[in-house]
């Protein structure tokens, strides 16, 4: 196997299970809590357009390895930005 391969393979595992594991314990924390507090929303917004921009970056030069995790990653930081917005806007009606 080439090592340019073996690479891909290796980010491409890394980057699943960052974004398969990772993320997704967050936002059972978050669900479960019904609050982000602690969360950076600059840093989600910015983990969501690192996501996206592989993603499109992937698809224009046609490489799965890149595309595939990244979109995981992508969904999930699109999920936390709806949580953070969600549970903000609900905490901010109910202190009113």
């Amino acid at each position: 196997m080439e090592t340019v391969t073996v690479f891909a393979w290796t980010a491409t595992i890394i980057t699943l299970l960052y974004t398969s594991l990772g993320l997704p314990s967050q936002i059972r924390k978050n669900a479960k809590s019904k609050s982000t507090e602690g969360l950076s929303l600059f840093m989600a917004v910015l983990l969501c357009a690192t996501m996206t921009s592989w993603v499109v970056y992937g698809m224009l030069i046609t490489n799965w390895f890149i595309v595939v995790p990244n979109s995981v990653g992508g969904v999930c930081s699109g999920v936390i930005l709806i949580q953070i917005w969600k549970y903000n806007h609900s905490h901010n009606k109910s202190v009113s």
